[in-house]
């Protein structure tokens, strides 16, 4: 069992705030569990057996099409949890999990996190905020992907990746940047070349670097802000 004061997982900290009988049963059922990049943890139209509370790394809610193009729709850090359609009773993904960045998350049995959803009205009160949030992502990113240009996209995409990453350093090659953001790889490798050139990143054996946050959020669209303001409601 992983240590119960150790967890950087925003929603496993709110719940031992306000309840703490229920966070250490919960705590009893959960596994610590390498994130390995890359990794599938769940794939679309089928069942997940396991939720993931993300301690720390990126994991990326992916949809796609049977042509094989893909957009990926949200994230989630440490702010809360990948595979909530588990913990909400029903086990059917509308989109893959994949690890964007490395890390370590807690992961339990979606009976199990059912069970404890049911006796615990915190836990259900935080993962229904939760939900409200990935809902608000996935409208923003629709918007997204509509409106704004390949390079307002690729910014905001930095932004909220290096926010739950914790870093400016983001091991990332142009052809997964390109299947995260929804555009071409030549559109995203122009938009990056961009913002390389005005001083905002760099880019250099396969990790970009943000140079200037503050450009950057310039640069960025206004989905940016709606989505990290609304991300203050989980913690």
């Amino acid at each position: 069992m992983a240590n119960v004061e150790a967890t950087q997982n925003h929603l496993l900290q709110q719940l031992a705030k306000s309840d703490r009988v229920s966070y250490e049963r919960l705590f009893e059922d959960l596994r610590p569990t390498p994130l390995e990049r890359g990794a599938l943890l769940g794939a679309t139209r089928e069942r997940t057996d396991w939720v993931y509370f993300v301690n720390s790394g990126v994991v990326s809610l992916v949809a796609g099409t049977s042509s094989g193009h893909s957009l990926e729709v949200a994230i989630v850090g440490k702010e809360g949890l990948a595979g909530l359609e588990g913990a909400r009773g029903s086990r059917a993904l509308p989109y893959r999990l994949i690890v964007q960045l490395p890390g370590l998350a807690y992961r339990i049995r979606a009976e199990a996190i059912n069970e404890h959803v049911f006796s615990s009205h915190a836990l259900h009160e935080l993962l229904m905020v939760h939900s409200q949030f990935l809902m608000r992502q996935i409208t923003q990113s629709a918007v997204c992907s509509r409106f704004h240009s390949s390079v307002q996209r690729l910014a905001r995409w930095l932004l909220l990746t290096s926010e739950r990453a914790g870093t400016d350093h983001l091991h990332l090659t142009h052809e997964f940047v390109a299947q995260m953001v929804g555009a071409p790889r030549s559109a995203v490798t122009h938009a990056a070349a961009q913002l390389r050139s005005k001083g905002v990143v760099e880019y250099r054996r396969g990790v970009i670097t943000i140079r200037n946050r503050k450009r950057l959020h310039q640069t960025s669209c206004e989905c940016f802000d709606a989505v990290s303001s609304a991300r203050q409601d989980v913690g």
